[in-house]
């Protein structure tokens, strides 16, 4: 599942929508990179994140602006803190390493039955699900609090079935509390999947060549993989980075001599809801989006630009997850027409004569 971008011609259909679709629920949102000289990123994970670090390390070669270390420990995931507790060592880093922005990759390693206080649940069941949850988002929580930019990376295909769908379970799991907490997530399955949406051990590298990819256990990735992984998160952190710092240009520009943000100047501008440290949310050109989790909005008007930009960003920040205010308002999907309504344009199906 992957983010998307929709043009909502009409600000007042969003409204419209948004009285039949909510109920409504307040959540914390994370914060987004600033615009800054240097960018600490710090990355947190399994075997996965590992290759994912060296891959930074290719990739971010020769660009000044980025030092990226990380906190690695093979074999390791949430399901097992005997294990390695990962809230334990997050906490830690968060407490003595000043860093900008935090990428994690985990999961890989949990597709196994948790034991709580002495009850064992079941691998799948709603019981596991909802105790995984709850340790994403107390991860989540943690790193939003100190108002670092938190990008969260999806599992790739791996070739055993049973283990793919597995993934793909605890995938959703993290989607879902990412898009509840404002949190990046970043979607790689596709950019590693066969053409018929399944495992493949070639594909494009970062050059466009076909290439294997993928370890021999069919779950790992070797060097080219890491490095076309890395790029791939890369593209949405540069994105971000890029309209931060074109949203301080235009917070520059559009400012007059009072220090306050001329709305004539912004009238007519293309929309985006860009939360900002003090709370309020700023505007920047549609062109400027980053791929991932963008929502555009119709050109405003003189005098009420600055209004709709605001609106818009505690609507997406306060739909309940998994409804379809959510979906339209988070990932803009627009809801399915009821079959026979005005807007259902769809053909009729074809009766045998």
């Amino acid at each position: 599942m992957t983010f998307s971008r929709a043009r909502l011609p009409v600000y007042a259909t969003l409204m419209l929508l948004a009285s039949v679709l909510l109920p409504m629920q307040a959540e914390a949102r994370c914060a987004l990179p600033q615009n800054q000289e240097r960018y600490r990123i710090f990355v947190f994970g399994d075997k996965m994140a590992t290759g994912l670090l060296a891959g930074l390390w290719r990739v971010l070669k020769g660009d000044d602006r980025f030092v990226a270390r990380g906190r690695l420990r093979e074999g390791s995931g949430l399901v097992r803190p005997r294990f390695h507790d990962w809230p334990r060592t997050i906490a830690g880093v968060l407490e003595n390493q000043p860093l900008d922005i935090a990428i994690i990759m985990l999961g890989a390693n949990d597709a196994r039955d948790f034991r709580v206080a002495g009850r064992k649940l079941l691998f799948g069941s709603d019981a596991w699900k909802s105790e995984y949850a709850s340790r994403v988002r107390q991860i989540m929580k943690m790193i939003c609090n100190r108002n670092i930019a938190l990008y969260w990376v999806g599992l790739p295909p791996v070739r055993n079935e049973g283990r793919n769908e597995a993934l793909k379970f605890i995938t959703d799991i993290i989607h879902s509390e990412a898009r509840a907490a404002g949190v990046r997530f970043i979607d790689i399955y596709r950019a590693f999947a066969s053409a018929e949406g399944g495992y493949a051990e070639e594909g494009p590298d970062v050059r466009g060549l076909i290439t294997r990819l993928r370890s021999r256990d069919g779950i790992h990735f070797i060097r080219p993989g890491n490095t076309k992984l890395a790029r791939v998160v890369m593209d949405v952190v540069l994105k971000d980075v890029e309209a931060a710092r074109r949203l301080a240009t235009i917070d520059e520009g559009t400012r007059n001599t009072d220090g306050k943000a001329d709305r004539q100047d912004m009238a007519g501008l293309p929309l985006f809801a860009m939360p900002r440290p003090d709370g309020g949310a700023e505007i920047i050109p549609a062109s400027e989006l980053p791929d991932m989790d963008g929502i555009v909005l119709a050109p405003g008007t003189e005098g009420e630009t600055a209004d709709i930009a605001m609106r818009m960003y505690r609507l997406r920040s306060q739909v309940t997850r998994d409804t379809p205010a959510a979906r339209l308002f988070g990932d803009g999907w627009w809801p399915a027409p009821m079959p026979g309504r005005s807007d259902d344009f769809s053909l009729p199906e074809k009766k045998d004569p």
